[in-house]
């Protein structure tokens, strides 16, 4: 499928320069807080990209913008998660190449400091999943969940170290793990176990526990104040 126009450009050629895509993305309204000029934006860079301004610095022009494209969704979506605009303007997407070069660009700013750069990416990750499962959007609290399983943490087969062989099955679809099996275990409860390929199918319908209902990676308000 062709990628959509960037309002007031042609999708082949304007919209392979960076500074020309994120002019036009200021343009369109889908970044409120900015002025109708690039350099309006209220940092050097994305505000979630602050701490590591350093590092971007680091990288030629080029590379600084297409850091910015490629975070420029995520940023966008904090910022709406926080302050609830009004009228929100989706960002248009940039166009393949430009997001190969966005992606490239990443690589080379992962490696200017490969840890403080996981530091960022995982602080960042958790701060945009609370604000995403907080969200009375039920599209983004689904957003949340799909978040949160690109980043569970998974055990093997072997990793189980169950002494009972009537749970060393998955409990979706019954079938019993191999040592090689990616497992998630649920928080709710250390026996509620499954096939990351079932419980990943299972959560986007259901974004519960098979076993118990518990909500899963959905933070709920509580119905009353604790005495």
């Amino acid at each position: 499928m062709d990628q959509p126009n960037i309002p007031g450009e042609d999708h082949a050629g304007a919209t392979d320069e960076p500074l020309d895509y994120l002019g036009a993305v200021v343009r369109s309204g889908a970044i409120t807080r900015s002025g109708d000029n690039i350099q309006m934006f209220p940092y050097n860079y994305l505000e979630i990209l602050v701490p590591i301004e350093d590092l971007i610095d680091t990288l030629n022009d080029r590379q600084q913008l297409l850091i910015m494209i490629y975070f420029l969704e995520v940023d966008t979506h904090i910022f709406s998660l926080r302050h609830t605009p009004q009228n929100q303007v989706p960002i248009e997407q940039p166009s393949d190449r430009l997001q190969a070069e966005a992606d490239e660009a990443l690589r080379a700013l992962i490696m200017t400091d490969p840890q403080r750069y996981t530091d960022f990416y995982v602080e960042l990750m958790n701060e945009y999943l609370t604000l995403l499962i907080h969200s009375e959007d039920p599209e983004d609290r689904l957003m949340g969940m799909e978040v949160l399983l690109q980043h569970l943490v998974n055990i093997n087969g072997s990793e189980l170290g169950s002494d009972d062989p009537t749970v060393d099955a998955c409990s979706i679809c019954q079938d019993d793990y191999t040592s090689a099996d990616s497992i998630i275990v649920l928080p709710c409860h250390s026996s509620h176990h499954f096939h990351r390929r079932c419980i990943e199918t299972w959560l986007h319908l259901h974004l519960d526990c098979p076993n118990c209902r518990a909500p899963v990676g959905i933070a709920q308000a509580p119905t009353r104040r604790a005495s």
